[in-house]
């Protein structure tokens, strides 16, 4: 699930103005004082248990909150003003909207790349994708992979793309994921389940089976899996991670009734994707 931010603290708000801070929403943006900062790069949120911070400069967050105990506030300051934030469901539903078929883009020229089939479902090309919290901002082009439940799209990965090199450069996703997956095509009996989008469609490429994407080895054994399907195959990641998430997965499913057969790729090969590429 997504990190909302709460109302500020006293604390907090006395800590933002110590620092010169301005607020956005419920969201300060502060010089940070881990670094020698120029600009304000430090994003300082209130979380459920303490402060949520993040330094856009790339400062670790131990560091930065360890600086931050030392700053002392000579004063109180008066709170911002918080008006509530917009439906994130909303924003997924815009977003997905503005998202248009990827022939002849730039994530088509990507997925080629990488000898992924640029027809699969779920997928749309957004030349202008929202990146980053206000007012640190950027807009690039991006390939939208759907998230999709039983009632509709409820999250999206951006796939910011690399138009100079071809490949990527940063993966996010936003909204709400639940037990949600990315669902490349329809299945029968036999549903295999991938960690990330690439490795799920390289997989239905290589055996013809279908594939959906649980976008997170810790979510492999999480997705709802339609009453149709009586076999999952789990098309795990190679390492620790994947190994583990794999065996999460299959106790997961098997205590469903379901058969379950983990299936790798072979061991020279971190995951399906590099399977195919070296196809």
């Amino acid at each position: 699930m997504p990190i909302t931010a709460r109302p500020p603290t006293q604390e907090l708000v006395n800590l933002v103005g110590a620092l010169g801070g301005k607020w956005h929403g419920a969201t300060a943006m502060c010089r940070c004082p881990s670094h020698t900062d120029s600009e304000a790069s430090l994003s300082l949120r209130q979380g459920d248990r303490g402060i949520l911070v993040h330094c856009f400069a790339g400062c670790a967050s131990d560091d930065v909150l360890r600086e931050l105990r030392r700053v002392r506030s000579g004063q109180t300051y008066s709170r911002p003003e918080i008006t509530e934030p917009r439906d994130p469901g909303l924003l997924i539903t815009r977003m997905w909207s503005e998202g248009r078929p990827i022939a002849g883009t730039a994530a088509e020229r990507y997925l080629l790349g990488r000898r992924l089939d640029p027809r699969f479902a779920d997928l749309r090309y957004h030349p202008r994708c929202p990146k980053g919290a206000k007012p640190l901002t950027v807009f690039l082009p991006a390939l939208l992979v759907g998230v999709r439940n039983d009632v509709g799209i409820t999250a999206i990965q951006r796939i910011f793309l690399d138009l100079e090199r071809g490949g990527y450069l940063d993966k996010m996703l936003i909204g709400e994921t639940g037990t949600g997956s990315w669902r490349g095509m329809p299945v029968t009996d036999t549903l295999a389940i991938a960690e990330g989008y690439e490795d799920a469609s390289a997989f239905m490429q290589l055996h013809g089976v279908p594939c959906w994407a649980a976008l997170g080895a810790k979510r492999l054994g999480l997705l709802s899996v339609p009453a149709t399907v009586s076999c999952v195959i789990l098309a795990e990641d190679n390492g620790r991670e994947g190994r583990k998430a794999g065996g999460i997965a299959f106790r997961a499913y098997r205590d469903q009734g379901l058969t379950v057969r983990r299936m790798p790729p072979p061991r020279r090969y971190g995951d399906w994707a590099e399977v195919l590429a070296d196809q």
